[in-house]
């Protein structure tokens, strides 16, 4: 049987050996490790396992993804705004609408995000999907030395449609779309080996920021 990483099993299997320590676990629920060690056989060696039920029941910033299809995610932490104080928020981004969201790791004000430890008390959920792409440079950089192919960069001019949603009640806040011009060509680029042809989208960062900032951080 195959387990993906957002199985709640295997993320309880991930809690249950960072909670006792243990190298390694296979994926089960608390009910087959009863099973297994209470098996009525007097020459079997009996197996005490103390489960750390906090860890096992971590939120991850990953399982507020939900929110971005108008799931609510009740374990999160109630959206109440109050002027001068941060409402913890997560970013997710999807390449077109017929992709999963994935957790985005752009700038953003530092506080804004919580450590993973600290996940349920995140109150919102801002959501990107790239809905228009138009190149805007091509940027050639020549082989260097010992080298003979030549790597390009395509940078995109970029629309994205933007939501931010209440966590705990999936409740819709606000959406806009933002159309951000393609960045000009860059003096160095990192490319992956033996992939000579780079794209790059519109940085969304400074335009999310001021977006979402007035259910982040509202004034008086």
């Amino acid at each position: 049987m195959t387990y993906s990483s957002s199985s709640p099993i295997v993320r309880r299997c991930l809690a249950f050996v960072i909670a006792t320590g243990l190298g390694a676990c296979q994926p089960q629920t608390i009910s087959d490790i009863t099973s297994n060690t209470d098996s009525g056989d007097p020459t079997s060696d009996a197996v005490t396992i103390e489960v750390d039920e906090e860890a096992l029941n971590q939120v991850f910033p990953d399982d507020f993804s939900q929110v971005c299809n108008g799931i609510a995610f009740e374990r999160a932490k109630a959206y109440e705004p109050t002027a001068g104080t941060v409402h913890h928020i997560y970013v997710f981004h999807r390449e077109d609408a017929s992709k999963s969201f994935s957790k985005s790791y752009r700038d953003i004000p530092e506080g804004w995000e919580l450590p993973f430890e600290e996940s349920q008390d995140a109150q919102l959920v801002a959501c990107l999907t790239i809905t228009g792409q138009e190149l805007a440079n091509t940027c050639e950089f020549p082989p260097e030395e010992g080298e003979t192919e030549t790597y390009t960069l395509e940078t995109y001019s970029t629309t994205y449609d933007v939501e931010i949603y209440a966590a705990k009640s999936g409740e819709l806040l606000d959406n806009t779309t933002l159309e951000l011009q393609g960045a000009d060509c860059p003096m160095f680029h990192m490319f992956t080996e033996g992939e000579p042809i780079d794209t790059s989208n519109a940085d969304y960062s400074q335009a999310l920021l001021e977006f979402v900032k007035p259910y982040v951080q509202p004034e008086a």
